[in-house]
């Protein structure tokens, strides 16, 4: 079934929400839902006719209820809080088990309708104030505001640090501050919280994760990659190559499984692979070299290290434990430091996504230049096994 395009998802999303683009000279789109949180929904390289990149789960549009849990729209960049699990968790009630039956989804992060504060043809800033209770009971306000900006291709390419030549290329970066409205300072006692950026992409049987991670040795900088969120995998799932220094996720959005890196293995980008649709995705956010508080631990499981958790996550989605699946896609997942924030104090954590698509050759050269491999390398390293 051929897939949509810019247009027509943005004519879709429109007969829902008021939808704002973002637009430059150079064919690059962008669609943010204020309605939604402020979320990018998708993007294009090549105008309004080009290819709609960002994942949506259009059933999700016509609902006569909201879900309990989560109502998931999709979207290229959409904003979370963390920790998703632990003791500190904001994503379970007081004294209840960690399962997914009881898991749900902070109204405000989901569900709700945020400010427009500013917005133009290259960037759109949405905010909203909301107030959060953690398993332990503890009570944060917060405000958030979030601004989603349009980048040129010069921009681009300085970031990516690649020759974009022919290319087609849209890239944008989601601006996250969020500031402790309240009257207290959070404190690692009674838990902290973290900002947490996802790009959501749709899957494709061949579609891979790509993650670099600083090598060295084990007893120094610990284990490579938590991979066992969800049950162990095999090598058709994931692949860990030390000579490369990268790790590989399928991105089929067919079986549930996620990775996570921690401050230690994290570098401050990632990526992935679409062969199916020769998309080249580039992802990078700003990661502070000293995180005094640790980050969040967002295992699903009372927890003996909660500050000892991920600044990269990559997830594929497939069904859960109550039999079902959220929609069926990947995420590139990047996660601020846990925040001790006093009153009146902010932190911004800046996700940027860049998506490329054009002349193999030219994509495999920017491939070489951004993860140090060709795109045969990546294309050969998840072989799917015989039965």
């Amino acid at each position: 079934m051929p897939e949509n395009s810019f247009q027509e998802d943005l004519n879709f999303l429109r007969g829902h929400f008021d939808t704002h683009v973002l637009r430059n000279e150079e064919g690059a789109r962008v669609a943010v839902i204020p309605g939604l949180q402020g979320r990018t929904m998708t993007s294009s390289a090549s105008g309004d006719d080009g290819r709609s990149h960002g994942y949506i789960k259009y059933e999700a549009f016509g609902a006569q209820e909201l879900d309990p849990q989560i109502n998931l729209f999709g979207g290229e960049d959409r904003i979370w809080i963390s920790p998703e699990g632990g003791q500190y968790s904001v994503f379970f009630d007081p004294d209840v088990e960690m399962s997914f039956a009881n898991w749900r989804t902070p109204p405000f992060l989901d569900s709700v309708s945020w400010d427009v504060a500013d917005k133009d043809d290259r960037a759109i800033t949405c905010e909203k104030q909301a107030t959060l209770m953690n398993m332990s009971r503890y009570r944060f306000d917060v405000k958030i505001s979030r601004k989603v900006v349009l980048l040129d291709r010069a921009t681009v390419a300085e970031h990516v640090s690649a020759e974009i030549g022919s290319l087609s290329v849209v890239g944008h970066e989601s601006h996250n501050t969020l500031t402790n409205s309240g009257s207290e300072k959070w404190n690692q006692e009674t838990g902290l919280i973290g900002l947490w950026s996802l790009c959501m992409s749709k899957p494709a049987d061949d579609a891979s994760l790509i993650i670099p991670y600083r090598q060295g040795d084990q007893s120094e900088l610990g284990q490579i990659v938590e991979a066992g969120y969800f049950g162990e995998l095999d090598s058709s799932r994931l692949v860990v190559n030390e000579k490369l220094g990268l790790i590989f996720l399928r991105g089929d959005g067919d079986f549930r499984s996620k990775l996570g890196l921690s401050q230690s293995r994290a570098l401050p980008w990632l990526g992935s692979w679409d062969p199916q649709r020769n998309v080249l995705t580039v992802a990078q956010f700003s990661m502070p070299t000293n995180a005094a508080h640790g980050y969040t631990n967002n295992l699903w499981e009372q927890q003996e290290h909660p500050y000892a958790g991920d600044v990269i996550n990559g997830y594929n989605d497939g069904p859960n434990d109550s039999g079902g699946k959220l929609g069926g896609f990947y995420e590139l997942e990047t996660v601020s430091p846990a925040l001790a924030l006093g009153p009146a104090e902010s932190y911004t954590h800046m996700h940027r996504t860049v998506r490329i698509e054009g002349d193999r050759v030219e994509l495999d050269a920017v491939a070489k230049s951004v993860f140090g491999v060709s795109l045969d390398v990546v294309e050969s390293q998840l072989v799917v096994q015989s039965a």
